[in-house]
């Protein structure tokens, strides 16, 4: 596929977006190896798609540079009319719209992109899911898709938000990281037992949060994870 289009959502993060009329076709939350044709030799990299499947002849990644991350910085350095290989799509963190009235999604960081694609695809396909949506970051600055998500919060009916902000204090975010009060306080809006929980972000973050689902009696089949190390 081609890299179209490059558009930076915070200092360090991109949304790339590849076109071809061969995409293949994948399901919401799934991830796809990407490599490049160069002739160096670079290792392939997996990434969530942060677009809608139903957004046809494109594909699109939202790529966050790590600190140590040399194919992170190549990725958001790449110029638009180059070509990569794709090789997908994997995974099973999926949004299955037949049984799955009520999700909660828990993302950190980077791990927004799986989410960005969900509301896509509910937004495209006019679904009535009921969505509870927790996005933690350090400050204001780092939030990725920040306007994605607050045109989100707009479009779908029944999406109820909150931004948190571990290392800021401003008006109209929440203080701090998801923790046991903010998960007890999920619980109580979305009648757990039916809602199905999806955790993407760091490692230590998705555990932690997984734990406290666990905790406050959400049974692990309810609880979908995904960690970008």
């Amino acid at each position: 596929m081609k890299l179209t289009q490059k558009k930076c959502e915070t200092h360090d993060t991109c949304t790339l977006t590849y076109s071809s009329e061969e995409r293949p076709d994948f399901k919401p939350g799934q991830f796809f190896m990407i490599e490049f044709l160069r002739e160096q030799k670079i290792p392939k990299r997996s990434y969530s798609v942060s677009s809608s499947p139903t957004r046809k002849g494109i594909l699109e990644l939202t790529v966050k540079q790590m600190p140590e991350g040399w194919i992170s910085k190549l990725l958001n350095e790449a110029e638009p009319g180059e070509e990569f290989m794709l090789d997908g799509p994997w995974g099973h963190f999926v949004f299955d719209e037949t049984k799955m009235k009520q999700i909660v999604l828990i993302g950190a960081g980077s791990g927004i992109a799986p989410f960005r694609c969900f509301c896509q695809y509910i937004i495209d396909k006019k679904l009535d899911t009921k969505i509870t949506f927790v996005y933690s970051n350090k400050t204001e600055e780092d939030i990725i898709c920040k306007d994605d998500i607050l045109e989100f919060a707009k479009q779908i009916n029944g999406l109820d938000l909150t931004l948190t902000l571990s290392r800021e204090q401003k008006d109209g975010y929440q203080v701090g990281r998801v923790d046991d009060a903010l998960i007890k306080k999920i619980i109580s809006k979305q009648a757990g037992a039916d809602a199905f929980y999806f955790i993407c972000g760091p490692p230590t973050m998705v555990a932690d949060t997984e734990k406290l689902l666990l905790e406050n009696g959400i049974v692990k089949d309810k609880i979908k994870t995904e960690k970008y190390g």
